[in-house]
């Protein structure tokens, strides 16, 4: 006997009738089951994604009929833009405020004579639709999505849910972060190698520069680190060097202030090898006798940077343009740019010579997934040629890793 309905294995919720062909869909919410028929299964899967008993359709006033998305109709996005401005983003660095503001930007457009019950997931479309619409008209686009956009978005309408109505339903869903992609980004295999490093160092024409990578690729630290460096965590005696304070700079690129703890929210040592010695106690020595500490307002701690411009703090810009002007001259641009290249060269080189933990040690890395996937490079053939070696040479009695007991 023929089945009546058939359930769809990636769609939960979701059967077809097979006498008539249609979709059924199905929902339990406080216990009780909900159900609909549709003709078409992404009708049936919008359902199951947005319906709630309570967002019945209502005539708003002024407005024609819509499904409203929760129960306070008086609030409007601007509103809570506003009051997410002032409860909110102050619990945030001024970094972070500035970078919400700017990804908010386009949404606040938008938005702005919304209510809020009227944002469903069918707006939000609408809303991403024109985003790369408006992106597509650019030439040379560099964009490959609005990924940020988006989750700065869920982020306001996830705190909007909280504070204000709590049967509101975030309408951003996976396939509006599949809508926003522009184009596939390229994600560049290739890591420096040993010689690679040396070129750039080799092709960096200012001294000052070349000592300043130097340092940030043995850090294997964020170019804040280094930029950030102050000399009293410099401890030449014991060959020792602290990262806790680190540079933060505006959307301008120019410095705001001097953050006393890295991303990870931990200080770590770093070990001052020979060369690192070299170039810090020529650095810190080297300071002219009338050098001021630097002093962002009267009242504030003093800095003393070991990399500065006249005892002012370094500018991104300044950093970026010495680092990709070196790499074009060494050939190694633009297959290599930026300035996170340092970091990524000096764990990978760690993790082919000593191992994963040892490259995770020496980044301050908090997950050893973060430096398999994201930092380092080692082919699984290699590793399985040392794993296949290691046993036999367990075997044999040859084994160069034998414990120590």
């Amino acid at each position: 006997m023929t089945k009546v309905f058939n359930s769809l294995k990636n769609h939960k919720g979701i059967r077809k009738d097979n006498r008539i062909g249609k979709y059924q869909a199905r929902k339990y919410i406080n216990k009780k089951e909900y159900s609909d028929v549709f003709d078409k299964i992404k009708d049936a899967i919008r359902w199951r994604n947005e319906f709630h008993p309570d967002l019945e359709p209502k005539i708003l006033k002024n407005k024609s009929t819509v499904k409203l998305n929760g129960v306070e109709e008086h609030f409007s996005f601007r509103e809570i833009w506003e009051n997410y401005q002032k409860l909110y983003l102050p619990s945030l660095t001024i970094q972070s405020q500035f970078a919400i503001k700017k990804r908010l930007g386009k949404s606040i457009s938008y938005f702005k004579n919304y209510l809020m019950v009227e944002i469903n997931a069918n707006v939000i479309d609408q809303y991403v639709e024109n985003l790369v619409k408006e992106a597509k008209r650019v030439k040379n686009q560099k964009r490959y999505s609005f990924d940020k956009e988006i989750s700065a978005l869920r982020a306001l309408l996830n705190w909007y849910r909280e504070n204000y109505d709590a049967m509101f339903v975030v309408p951003i869903l996976k396939r509006h972060f599949i809508l926003g992609k522009i184009r596939e980004k390229v994600k560049k295999k290739e890591k420096m190698t040993a010689e690679h490093v040396q070129l750039f160092f080799e092709a960096i024409e200012s001294q000052f520069w070349k000592d300043f990578a130097e340092i940030h690729f043995y850090m294997a630290g964020r170019v804040q680190e280094p930029s950030g460096l102050q000399v009293e965590n410099v401890d030449l005696k014991n060959r020792v060097l602290k990262v806790s304070d680190v540079t933060v700079w505006g959307n301008d690129k120019q410095f705001l202030y001097l953050k006393e703890i890295p991303k990870n929210g931990e200080e770590r040592l770093v070990h001052i090898n020979d060369r690192m010695y070299e170039i810090l106690k020529r650095r810190i020595n080297d300071r002219p006798d009338n050098l001021c500490p630097f002093k962002r307002e009267s009242n504030s701690k003093a800095l003393n940077f070991v990399f500065h411009d006249k005892g002012m703090p370094l500018k991104y810009r300044q950093i970026q343009h010495h680092y990709n002007r070196a790499l074009k001259k060494a050939g190694l641009y633009p297959r290599f740019s930026a300035t996170h290249i340092l970091r990524k060269a000096m764990a990978n080189l760690v993790r082919q010579n000593l191992g994963i933990d040892a490259a995770q040690a020496v980044g301050g890395w908090k997950s050893r997934d973060v430096v398999e996937k994201v930092y380092t490079d080692l082919n699984p053939n290699s590793l399985n040629k040392e794993a296949v070696n290691l046993i036999g040479e367990l075997l044999t009695g040859t084994n160069r890793y034998k414990s120590k007991k």
